[in-house]
């Protein structure tokens, strides 16, 4: 029964690099990705909406329980063999200064807020909720001095904090602040999410979708502790080409057949379905376990709607009743789901810890991949897990709901289609 992800697996690493998984890749997607998924999309958007002469970058080293915040071990650790994964830039400590974890947290949000042009608000935003959370769980700090390895002197104008973590001590966190360097290949995002010491690389377009989606999944994190949902991985996202014929991407058959050739298709059985039910009745995990449908069973056992969790509904049909999991999908149209998204971005903005942050993420993890599948007009179509009205997300008080069963959102482009699973409190 599968409650969790891997790092790897969150990611789709595996997809794409046949990289032995090791370090964070090997671990599971929950607070050890809070400092690098804050640094990952604060290090885009600093890129995006000032002079990009910045970049943030951060790696993590396991199983470094007797090791302290000192050069020799920081780089028996491995934390400064390379830097900038894309760049290959290369440091070597050369002193440490011990410092509070307060300190070392407000000196990174100031490095990064004071580059040139003044900082844009998300980036103010975003900032802000990582110094939060190094504060929350650093347990030790250090300010690194490093030096270049190939020619020894002191480099300026880096700045490098290294913390150990208070809920795994073993770990140690960099976190660096460094100019941006320029060109370089298009490393696996998931590689440089990672920090793979020798990554692989994308083709550009192939690069462009992988990188957005990757981006997507750090938003959809750190929105998902905005909203206190239980875990971090409360949204998985898919992002690829479809290669339904040209122009048919409206034709309900042309779609199906493509759906049911995907490996979303049947991840949800294996990610969802089988942690809800379980053969046997009981309890796991502090939930109570309910027996598995069985698909044969008559349709007046409630069980008739089973064989169809996979299946697109068709807009011709009337949706009936609240959608309850083991329901097929069914199809909103562009407006109706349009408004839902409003209506979820209104909810973010009342409900999430840090409301003003939790707008811009959405955009990251929404707004950004439609109009990037859908174009200026929104060419597309959708299906969701959503009752009559076109909700997916709320709970009858227009509340956002933390705790439903995993629900589903499919979005199909001309060319692209977006995949999300909300989660939920279910296998979170």
């Amino acid at each position: 029964m599968k409650d969790t992800y891997s790092v790897e697996e969150f990611l789709g690493h595996r997809d794409r690099c046949d990289r032995e998984a090791e370090g964070l890749l090997d671990l599971d997607w929950d607070e050890h990705v809070d400092v690098p998924v804050r640094v990952r999309l604060l290090d885009r958007w600093l890129h995006e909406d000032g002079p990009g002469d910045l970049a943030v970058l951060t790696d993590m080293r396991t199983h470094q329980k007797d090791a302290g915040l000192t050069p020799d071990d920081l780089m028996k650790s491995g934390l400064f063999q390379v830097i900038d994964p894309e760049s290959r830039v290369q440091r070597a400590p050369s002193d440490c200064r011990s410092v509070a974890v307060a300190e070392a947290a407000s000196v990174v949000e100031r490095v990064v807020l004071a580059g040139g042009g003044g900082p844009s608000p998300r980036v103010t935003l975003l900032a802000a909720d990582l110094r939060e959370t190094i504060i929350a769980e650093g347990q030790e700090a250090a300010i690194v001095q490093v030096v270049d390895p190939v020619t020894g002197s002191v480099v300026e104008g880096e700045t490098h904090v290294v913390l150990s973590w208070r809920s795994w001590s073993s770990a140690v966190i960099r976190i660096s602040v460094v100019p941006r360097q320029g060109g370089g290949e298009l490393l696996d995002p998931a590689c440089s999410f990672a920090a793979c010491a020798d990554g692989g690389r994308l083709p550009p377009e192939e690069h462009r979708l992988a990188e957005d989606s990757v981006r997507a999944i750090c938003a959809g994190t750190i929105l998902a502790a905005l909203l206190e949902c239980e875990g971090r991985a409360a949204f998985k996202v898919g992002w690829r080409p479809h290669g339904i014929e040209p122009g048919h991407h409206g034709d309900l058959a042309a779609v199906r057949a493509w759906w049911e050739t995907t490996t979303w298709h049947d991840q949800y059985n294996d990610d969802h379905i089988d942690v809800y039910y379980d053969y046997g009745a009981g309890d796991w995990g502090g939930r109570h376990a309910f027996l598995l449908p069985d698909p044969e069973d008559d349709e007046s056992d409630g069980n008739a709607s089973w064989g169809r969790c996979l299946v697109l509904g068709d807009p011709a049909e009337s949706t009936i009743g609240l959608w309850t999991l083991g329901d097929e999908m069914r199809p909103l149209g562009t407006a109706a789901f349009l408004a839902e998204i409003e209506a979820f971005r209104r909810a973010c903005r009342d409900q999430a810890t840090t409301g003003e942050l939790s707008v811009f993420l959405l955009d990251e993890l929404l707004s950004r991949p439609l109009e990037s599948i859908g174009g200026p007009e929104r060419r597309m179509v959708v299906w969701a897990d959503a009752d009559p009205d076109g909700a997916f997300w709320s709970t009858g008080e227009g509340t956002i709901d933390t705790y439903d069963d995993a629900r589903r959102l499919l979005v199909v482009g001309p060319s692209e289609a977006l995949y999300i699973v909300f989660r939920g409190e279910m296998g979170a």
